[in-house]
């Protein structure tokens, strides 16, 4: 049975679900459209120094390596970030920025324990690349997608400046004391910060970051604990972005995590999931990044986000369109195909060979 088993953390997709997938992928197409962003396709693999030189914290475990006929490592993708970063580097330097992409790709990554995560996923995305202010655009878009799923959703919005910027000026390792707040590790994370001996108004801050997720109301009571000015002006700003997106879209549903520092060498200011019932993992995630192009030879800004399409499946829905079949005794093939030729311009039609004397049409039950 091995030789027809397919590897660890892959799917098939069959029938049903294929039409599931292939409608989510045109629904959430169209709205990127809508917002005049344009199809990007890059190839399935990248050279593994490509992604070396994007990022310092590369994790070669979890990506998919091969050889090519020179012998140079080359990997599948692990997201689409860098590869749009790449051929906005070297395709669009003659062109003027901003650059609004969009993808659908298969993407890939070693998964250890299966926990529900897939080790393919087809991400589905936008990049809008050049533009400073592109946070609230962005944002729009990820609520479109969200609410077009028609699922109980909310998107959770956080920002890693509030975390880089209380650590700027205390001068201490950040690396443990990110992950102790990203895990909510209390016990650990208070015996952490006793041994960094912070004053009491830093030191109760990091004690209350993992605790400062939830409704708008969030927004204030971080506020209250900043101990900084540059803590401040990030919520600050965030809270005018926020009242923007309400007034734009009154029936947007976020909630906030300003204790969510994952990737913190990768992200550089807003950053969001996007989550809806029944689903143990976020379907959408994305952020702000405007360090990457810099080290593809364009030093842009940069936010995007993209919707993983298969952990939508099980909670959908399909929509089945209209089959009809043309059945036909075996002298009257010739006439039951023209029929059915004609029949294919509004609907889908299976042509059947039966024993009977004439042809006839049939809905299928």
């Amino acid at each position: 049975m091995e030789q027809i088993q397919i590897p660890f953390g892959m799917r098939d997709l069959i029938l049903d679900e294929c039409i599931k997938k292939r409608s989510l992928q045109h629904k959430i197409e169209h709205i990127f459209e809508s917002y005049g962003y344009d199809e990007v396709m890059t190839p399935s693999v990248e050279f593994y120094s490509t992604y070396l030189n994007a990022f310092d914290d590369v994790q070669e475990e979890d990506m998919f390596k091969l050889f090519d006929q020179n012998g140079k490592i080359i990997a599948l993708h692990t997201d689409m970030t860098v590869p749009i970063a790449r051929v906005c580097a070297t395709k669009f330097k003659d062109i003027q920025p901003p650059y609004r992409c969009r993808y659908t790709s298969n993407v890939y990554k070693v998964r250890k324990t299966f926990a529900g995560k897939r080790s393919e996923v087809t991400d589905c995305g936008i990049e809008c690349i050049g533009m400073e202010k592109s946070n609230l655009e962005v944002l729009l878009c990820a609520i479109d997608v969200m609410e077009s799923l028609n699922m109980e959703y909310t998107l959770e919005i956080g920002n890693v400046n509030v975390f880089k910027y209380a650590c700027s000026n205390l001068n201490i390792p950040t690396d443990l004391l990110q992950s102790l707040i990203d895990r909510k590790s209390m016990v650990e994370l208070k015996a952490y910060l006793k041994e960094l001996n912070l004053d009491k108004a830093a030191f109760d801050f990091f004690m209350e970051l993992p605790f400062l997720s939830g409704n708008e109301e969030i927004l204030d009571r971080a506020l209250k604990v900043c101990f900084n000015k540059e803590c401040k002006e990030t919520i600050e700003t965030l809270k005018e972005l926020v009242n923007t997106i309400k007034r734009i879209k009154p029936s947007a549903k976020l909630t906030f995590d300003l204790g969510k520092v994952p990737h913190f060498e990768y992200y550089t200011g807003i950053i969001f999931e996007g989550f809806v019932e029944n689903v143990g993992t976020s379907v959408l995630s994305g952020g702000r990044y405007d360090q990457l192009l810099k080290k593809f030879g364009q030093d842009l800004p940069a936010c995007g986000f993209s919707v993983k399409l298969d952990y939508l499946l099980d909670g959908m829905d399909v929509e089945k369109e209209e089959k009809l079949i043309v059945a036909y005794p075996l002298s009257k093939q010739e006439e039951a195909y023209k029929l059915a030729d004609a029949l294919r311009k509004d609907k889908k039609v299976i042509c059947m060979i039966q024993d009977i004397e004439d042809i006839q049409i049939q809905e299928v039950a």
